[in-house]
């Protein structure tokens, strides 16, 4: 059985781990990847029955996203590029809601299970639906309801960065929730079509699909994740797993598919050691980034349209969020939120009463 492949030790895990973090173009990524020993795409192909089948001991190898060699149609399912950011912006907020859930257990393994997500943000937020903030008087641990929607907002963070350069854009979702082990990152953030949330009702996707459809956009992926320390399992190693999703086409073949750089036939990443996180006070949490973003035909209006895009996708959201859109930074609580904050001085416009008008039968 092959052993998991380990970092060069000429690699300084902080540093790696620094560079990872800023990388957003692709000569970055492909720097990273260089200091690595990796196996050509072409000459180690995945076999779901035997996947240690030419695996080179001691080297890294691209391994098929969900472990499916025919997972391109699939990840291409999304519509436009703005949605599958607002499922990886859900998914954050989902991870959020589970650090809460899962401390929550660890206080009292018999508390009750939220019925819905908003619910959940009730309990463990404090949050009404967003809707309402704007009219409340409430205080949350002493604030005002919407100072503290604002402070909580930056528990998740969207960054649009565009290099002038290579005319390219990245955008990176990072999340302060409840974060993934390395061990376990190849089972859930870089699965396909799984999902452990059938019997949560106080999350919100189900399928295990949905963010995935981000590489489908990006020339290439990087995920950084940390489990939040004091909802570890036992035995389970506080460590930062990190990956990157690239679309692989195999000379010679006619399935071309998506892939994530891997340290073990399992699936398993490369992991760094805890104490490099530390360093760069990433505690815990997940953090995606996909650079060379394609936002297609309206790319080049993408900077000042985006921010309303995430609201009207993301309508009235159980989370808010902030955003960094190419320096220009506001937080985003969706256009119920927007709607309920605007002074109409005519409100009975919204309330036009028509009459009512017999059907007309030829």
């Amino acid at each position: 059985m092959a052993k998991p492949t380990q970092i060069p030790p000429k690699v300084v895990a902080t540093d790696f781990l620094r560079a990872t973090l800023n990388a957003l173009t692709i000569p970055a990524v492909e720097a990273l990847l260089a200091q690595l020993p990796t196996t050509d795409v072409n000459t180690y192909h995945y076999d779901n029955d035997n996947p240690e089948k030419g695996w080179v001991e001691g080297n890294f190898h691209w391994m098929p996203v969900g472990r499916d060699r025919g997972n391109a149609g699939r990840i291409r399912l999304a519509g436009k590029p703005i949605y599958p950011l607002a499922e990886r912006l859900v998914n954050g907020m989902e991870a959020l809601i589970e650090l809460k859930r899962l401390r929550e257990l660890k206080q009292n393994s018999t508390a009750s299970v939220p019925n819905s997500p908003r619910e959940a943000v009730a309990r463990y937020f404090g949050l009404p639906t967003l809707d309402q903030i704007p009219k409340s008087t409430a205080k949350v641990d002493g604030k005002p309801i919407r100072a503290y929607a604002l402070e909580l907002s930056r528990q998740l963070l969207l960054k649009l960065d565009f290099d002038k350069k290579r005319r390219e854009f990245a955008v990176s979702i990072r999340d302060h929730g409840m974060g993934q082990t390395g061990a376990k990152m190849h089972k859930s953030l870089l699965s396909l079509g799984s999902s452990d949330k059938g019997d949560k009702p106080y999350l919100i996707g189900v399928f295990g699909q949905g963010g995935s459809s981000t590489y489908m956009a990006s020339k290439c992926s990087w995920i950084v994740t940390r489990r939040a320390p004091d909802i570890l399992a036992p035995g389970e190693t506080d460590e930062v797993g990190w990956s990157v999703v690239r679309h692989i086409i195999p000379k010679g073949r006619r399935d071309p598919y998506f892939a994530y750089l891997t340290a073990h036939p399992d699936g398993r990443v490369p992991t760094f050691p805890a104490a490099a996180a530390d360093a760069l006070d990433f505690k815990n949490g997940s953090q995606f980034c996909h650079v060379g973003y394609d936002f297609g035909p309206f790319a080049s209006a993408i900077t000042r349209t985006m921010f309303q895009a995430l609201n009207h996708v993301l309508y009235n959201p159980v989370l808010p969020f902030y955003t960094n859109i190419a320096g220009t930074t506001a937080p985003v609580s969706g256009n119920g939120y927007r709607l309920s904050d605007r002074k109409i001085k005519e409100p009975e416009i919204l309330d036009k009463p028509f009459e009512s008008r017999p059907i007309e039968i030829e």
